[in-house]
């Protein structure tokens, strides 16, 4: 009775529909994924358009479909500030991507304290993020590792369960760092439990994270001289990046493939699959890697040899 009087007064005194419209949109899921095991997308669809009015054992499912109890979802509904904290999780991903770890550093130091990131998903980012930072500005990659399983572990308790995606991403960056510093197998190993994982999540929201996964196994393969395991997953990579269009990493995927080839001495496929990864890199506008391709290209049929010097 106490859930039904709180949320009955909670509804009345705000627009539910679009605070449940902005936390859906902020988990990147549809109405469709929202509505699964609970309602009809049309239900939602009525809801976020304030044409309905859910009920309390309703909002209580939306909430938990959503990942937030509902002290969390009410906080919220009273401080609409959702498009800043998607705006703080994109730019550090894209520093990420920039690899300007020290920008990311200053927005986690600056941000931390905010209320606003005070939840245990948020905090769960900001520690995931850090253990990124001090493996590259401090080389502390037992630290990083540590502070990388503590995130993990923060929604993680049980090995029995299927993990969430942002586990997995948490986890593919301990690969990498394993990766990083040499350990190949511990790297690999985990590169294929992942990529099971993913596998076994039917609509992901999230796209590029096997194809994340993907190219990072690839490129452990082509570390350790297995240039033929490299193909095939990223051959696997550029089909599912195809096939979903997604141009996320796949001129990466085609780059790696042809520097597998390459060292195989089959320069005609070689050949074939830098000009793809030079066109897909030219679409996207991304000069810098169009640039880094072609020198390679052109090193490569001057000297015979992958050896690029230094810029």
């Amino acid at each position: 009775m106490l859930l039904l009087w709180w949320c009955q007064k909670l509804i009345v005194n705000i627009d539910i529909g679009k605070v449940i419209k902005n936390l859906r949109k902020f988990s990147n899921m549809s109405q469709k994924d929202l509505a699964e095991g609970i309602c009809t997308q049309a239900h939602i669809s009525k809801i976020e358009n304030s044409n309905e009015v859910p009920s309390a054992i309703l909002l209580y499912q939306l909430a938990k479909k959503l990942g937030v109890d509902m002290n969390y979802f009410f906080d919220i509904a009273e401080n609409p500030r959702l498009d800043y904290i998607r705006d703080v999780y994109h730019l550090i991903r894209y520093y990420i991507r920039e690899r300007d770890y020290e920008a990311v550093h200053n927005i986690i130091k600056a941000e931390q304290k905010n209320p606003l990131f005070f939840s245990t998903e948020h905090k769960q980012f900001f520690l995931w993020h850090e253990a990124i930072c001090e493996f590259y500005l401090n080389k502390n990659d037992t630290k990083s590792i540590e502070k990388l399983n503590f995130a993990l572990r923060l929604t993680y308790y049980s090995r029995n369960r299927l993990m969430k995606e942002r586990e997995i991403e948490i986890s593919n960056s301990i690969a990498i760092l394993y990766k990083e510093k040499g350990d190949y197998d511990e790297a690999i190993t985990l590169y294929n439990s992942l990529l099971e994982h993913i596998r076994l999540i039917e609509n992901p929201r999230d796209l590029t994270i096997r194809l994340r996964i993907e190219y990072g196994l690839g490129k452990a393969y082509t570390d350790i001289g297995e240039y033929e395991k490299s193909l095939d997953i990223c051959k696997k990579g550029i089909s599912y990046a195809l096939k979903n269009e997604v141009l996320y990493l796949l001129g990466e995927l085609y780059y790696q493939c042809a520097s597998n080839y390459f060292r195989l001495d089959d320069f005609l496929n070689g050949d074939i699959y830098i000009k793809k990864s030079i066109t897909t890199f030219d679409i996207q506008g991304n000069d810098k890697m169009v640039e880094s391709v072609k020198l390679m290209e052109i090193h490569l049929k001057n000297t015979g040899t992958l050896d690029i010097p230094a810029k």
